[in-house]
Formats: C-alpha cells, sequence, structure tokens
C-alpha cells in the first residue's frame, strides 16, 4: 500500500482523504455519543481500507462473526496484518461469545467514560502520569 501511495495511485490518495476526513467526523460522534453515526463512519472506514487492499480472510472472517452477532461496526485496526478488530458493540458479552468461539483470544473493553491517561503533574519538563485501565479479557 505504502509503494502505491509513493507512487501516486489516485484511489489509494483519494481514499486515504477520506479517511481523514472520517476520522474528523468520528470524533465528534465519539463526543457526541452518536453511536449509529459513529458505526457508520467505522464500517465505511473499512469499506475504503479493504477496497485497495484485501484485508485477508481470517481478519475478514472475524468481522462477519463480530457483525452477525451484535456488532454496530467492526474495523480493522492497524495495518491490518496482525489479525486485530475494533468492533463497536452494544451487546459485548454476545459479540464477545461468538468471537472466542471462532479463535479470538484476547479482548480489551472500553468503558466510553473510562479516564483514560491524566497528568498528575510537571516537575522539570518531566510530566507524571498515570493511567486507568479498561477490562481485559482473554
Amino acid at each position: 500500500m505504502r509503494e502505491r501511495w509513493l507512487e501516486g495511485d489516485r484511489a489509494v490518495i483519494e481514499g486515504y482523504k477520506e479517511i481523514a476526513d472520517i476520522a474528523r467526523l468520528g470524533k465528534k460522534a465519539l463526543l457526541n455519543e452518536d453511536w449509529d453515526e459513529l458505526a457508520y463512519l467505522m464500517n465505511k472506514n473499512h469499506e475504503i481500507q479493504n477496497s485497495p487492499a484485501d484485508s485477508g480472510e481470517q481478519n475478514l472472517y472475524m468481522i462477519k462473526v463480530a457483525r452477525e452477532n451484535g456488532a454496530l461496526a467492526v474495523k480493522l485496526a492497524g495495518a491490518g496484518g496482525g489479525g486485530t478488530i475494533i468492533a463497536l458493540t452494544l451487546e459485548p458479552e454476545r459479540t464477545i461469545k461468538a468471537l472466542k468461539e471462532v479463535g479470538a483470544e484476547v479482548f480489551v473493553e472500553l468503558a466510553p467514560y473510562a479516564e483514560g491517561v491524566k497528568v498528575d503533574g510537571v516537575e522539570d519538563s518531566v510530566a507524571t502520569t498515570h493511567l486507568e485501565m479498561p477490562t481485559v479479557l482473554g
């Protein structure tokens, strides 16, 4: 994909411009807790990423299983070679159960209201932080 970008492949360049727009709209949807819009944008992102380069049989199978078992949206995380997907679901138990049944092993559940990383203070240009970890299943 990198080579196609560097060679000026119009489909790849336009696709990634659209993905940048989707990311901005996705942030707004997330902040507004508009799960339907976020689901639409995540699915659109996956559609764009999958069109110029196949996402891999196993990745596509996991995405299909998640969608058939309660996920509103599913997309690849990263470049697609590592077998990692992100699912937006209002039925996490159902989605996780189905994915486990087809071989998924590790799950990270993220809560929309989790605090995440906080800066406790700054001393001599070094920030001190702590991390509120989400529940990890697997």
